[in-house]
């Protein structure tokens, strides 16, 4: 089984969206959905104004250890795809605005509150999800023909991965991130 890894990796030249289980399947089930498909579909969980988007984050791959602790794991589980950062900026994706939600409220039209994560370092406990650095288009995100990485928990995942494909992803190459991160 050949394993390929993107050049470039870690130095902020890219864009991660992760999934988790859903009614359909596991995180790895959807994965390869998206893998299958070439298509990561907005979802309008959690957006302001029911705009469904994809949402990417800019964390650089060694502060992604922090955002998938298993404590997120009801928002994130370890298995997502990695894409160039230029290529969705193309098709669209623009970072967040991160600001108090009253204000986004009167200086943006409804139809642009989906770019909105709301921030209030003021609140009990504090709302601050700027550390995610998160990206969005509005709608769905067809995966570039070329150079899309899916990221996986373990090496036995990625060989459930490879599997699934009869030994060829549609993909640039499967990332551990055990690998990258240690035990987390």
């Amino acid at each position: 089984m050949k394993r390929r890894v993107l050049p470039g990796l870690g130095s902020g030249a890219m864009l991660s969206h992760f999934t988790r289980a859903s009614r359909s399947g596991d995180a790895l089930d959807n994965l390869a959905a998206i893998l299958r498909e070439g298509i990561i579909h907005g979802s309008a969980r959690m957006i302001r104004g029911r705009r469904a988007a994809v949402c990417l984050f800019d964390a650089p791959f060694g502060e992604l250890k922090e955002i998938l602790v298993r404590q997120n794991r009801h928002r994130y589980q370890p298995f997502g795809i990695a894409i160039d950062k230029r290529y969705a900026f193309r098709m669209g994706a623009r970072p967040v605005l991160y600001m108090p939600w009253p204000e986004a409220q009167r200086m943006l039209a409804e139809e642009e509150w989906w770019r909105v994560v709301a921030i209030d370092p003021e609140h009990n406990p504090p709302i601050d999800w700027s550390f995610e650095r998160e990206w969005r288009l509005l709608g769905d995100l067809k995966l570039p023909a070329s150079g899309a990485v899916a990221l996986v928990r373990t090496w036995g995942d990625a060989d459930d991965l490879y599997t699934r494909f009869e030994g060829a992803p549609p993909c640039a190459g499967v990332i551990p991130l055990a690998e990258l991160f240690g035990a987390f």
